[in-house]
């Protein structure tokens, strides 16, 4: 799989989770889509999504790196780089 792939995998995977933790239409999101600003985060939504995300891609996530990004594209590159850094998919 190249990286555009990966990319794209990660980031279709992301959008899910969001869509499903807000329950938003997926093609509503974006990667400029704001976890506060836009979808009204709060504090359960973010332990909800930081758990639907470490079952999604399968390792342990904390709450403050969750909260350091911003934005659902934020959030993608940081999982690209956690995947690239433990050799997962």
């Amino acid at each position: 799989m190249n990286e555009t792939d990966k990319t794209t995998d990660v980031e279709e995977r992301v959008v899910a989770v969001v869509a499903d933790i807000f329950n938003e239409d997926p093609t509503d999101i974006d990667r400029d889509t704001e976890f506060v600003a836009d979808l009204q985060a709060k504090s359960m939504d973010i332990i909800a999504l930081l758990a639907a995300l470490e079952g999604e891609f399968g390792f342990p996530i904390s709450a403050s790196d969750v909260r350091q990004n911003k934005t659902v594209g934020e959030a993608v590159g940081w999982i690209e780089s956690e995947l690239e850094e433990r050799g997962g998919d």
